[in-house]
């Protein structure tokens, strides 16, 4: 009731008396700011057919008002009336050729056709005279992205840009076709040119702390937000990417604080908590990492990645049963994930259920057969297990699906040495050291009770002489 009592009193004059008079079937004259006005007040609530009827009989009483015809012809485009608009609008542009107004609404027309050449024309001939020509060029780059035309979108934002430095729509729709062409190295040079024009734009400094990230550097990333924030301290994008940029150089205690600087006080962005969650996990503080994963489940429920998260924090606390429910849970909302499928074998292997291990570690080679590390993973846990047998059968079916892997092979060798088997260990070590040296040590890494056994240091330390 409340809302309605407000949206009452800010009933514009105009459409009051208009209604009024039109309850009453009275004669209504209105001047033509008027006559928009109400126009406009029936746009915005959404009653476009009521907006249409204002404009018909407004330009029954004022026939030669410019204005109220664009309107007009801007109504029937949005009831896909858009060659009766177009008409309108040519007989317009003979009253009023210079009219920028006119260009532009046509240049819209068009664009909704999806005749972007004629849109392109258009808003080319609204350029001149247009009280704000960078959103001109903007509008022009935007027909030649939806050509496909990234090299035309990227010179008419810069166009636009030249006008306006601070036309963030144009900077953004810059970096978005960056980003979408992955034109790093060119949308570094675009921002800095752009900074060099405009060096105090919070918006520009952002965007090349994020062409930074996309290219790897990170440290020059830092930088480049630093600079953001230190022209505008309450940047939130600026904070959130310092966040992920530190997690990304392992400074997750920086990281977290960086992502607290990015939040409002009650914040409903449920992918900063889980980034938050996440370095808590990094940092091994499995506790606070499970409450700010359980806080972005909150937030959103549907959130597989987070209910991952609080089953790997569940893992680490030895608490493993507890784990494996939280992974069937992301496992509802995406069945199909490989890497959920190998965390629940691998949880199960834990919780001794063999047979459910080797259940999930299938289902997950049933999805991605070419997948190197699944079948390495199933054989490592099933050697853990001690049943070196099984292990084999899996290493040799993994090698028939995909010939030529070298860390298939290092696993074979690694196999074979278990079971007692010497000779035909060394051959395929260094089968496999051939092909690829630097696999020896990290199959040392994946098993290093194999160090203990000295038919297989001697081997080892032969092929590294």
């Amino acid at each position: 009731m409340k809302r309605e009592t407000e949206d009452l009193f800010n009933i514009p004059w105009q459409v009051k008396k208009y209604e009024t008079l039109t309850g009453r079937d009275s004669s209504i004259y209105f001047d033509v700011d008027d006559f928009e006005e109400i126009i406009e007040h029936y746009l915005l609530s959404g009653e476009y057919k009521q907006a249409l009827q204002v404009a018909n009989y407004a330009g029954s009483v004022h026939p030669s008002s410019i204005p109220l015809m664009l309107k007009k012809a801007q109504l029937l485009a949005s009831f896909n009336k858009e060659n009766h608009a177009l008409e309108l609008l040519t007989r317009v542009e003979t009253l009023d050729p210079t009219n920028h107004d006119i260009f532009l609404t046509k240049g819209a027309i068009y664009s909704q056709m999806m005749d972007y050449e004629k849109a392109i024309e258009e808003y080319n001939k609204a350029v001149y005279g247009a009280d704000e020509p960078d959103f001109v060029y903007c509008n022009i780059a935007f027909e030649y992205e939806n050509m496909g035309n990234f090299d035309k979108t990227i010179e008419y934002l810069d166009k636009a840009l030249k006008i306006n430095p601070d036309n963030d729509l144009a900077i953004y729709e810059a970096a978005y076709c960056f980003d979408l062409l992955s034109l790093t190295e060119e949308g570094i040079s675009f921002f800095r040119r752009l900074i060099e024009r405009n060096p105090y734009s919070t918006e520009a400094w952002f965007n090349l702390g994020v062409s930074y990230i996309n290219a790897g550097l990170y440290e020059k990333a830092l930088d480049a937000l630093d600079y953001s924030l230190a022209i505008d301290q309450d940047h939130e994008h600026s904070w959130f990417h310092k966040g992920y940029t530190l997690s990304l150089l392992d400074r997750h205690a920086e990281a977290i604080a960086a992502y607290r600087e990015s939040m409002a006080e009650e914040e409903s962005d449920a992918m900063k908590f889980y980034y938050i969650g996440e370095c808590h996990e990094k940092l091994e503080d499995f506790h606070e990492a499970k409450n700010y994963y359980l806080k972005c489940t909150r937030i959103d429920p549907e959130l597989a990645d987070a209910w991952v998260g609080i089953s790997i924090c569940e893992m680490e606390t030895g608490q493993t049963a507890r784990a494996v429910n939280y992974l069937e849970k992301a496992l509802k909302m995406d069945p199909e994930n490989v890497s959920y499928l190998c965390l629940l074998g691998s949880t199960h292997f834990l919780n001794e259920e063999y047979d459910k291990g080797c259940a999930a570690y299938e289902k997950a080679l049933g999805i991605e057969p070419n997948d190197e590390e699944t079948w390495l993973e199933y054989a490592e846990a099933l050697v853990k297990t001690g049943d070196t047998a099984k292990a084999g059968r899996v290493i040799e079916r993994a090698i028939e699906t995909l010939p030529g892997k070298n860390g298939l092979l290092y696993l074979t060798a690694a196999l074979l040495f278990a079971r007692g088997k010497t000779q035909e260990g060394s051959v395929c070590l260094e089968e496999a050291h051939h092909a690829d040296p630097n696999g020896l040590p990290l199959l040392m890494k994946r098993f290093p009770k194999l160090c203990e056994h000295p038919d297989f240091t001697d081997a080892a330390t032969n092929l590294c002489v």
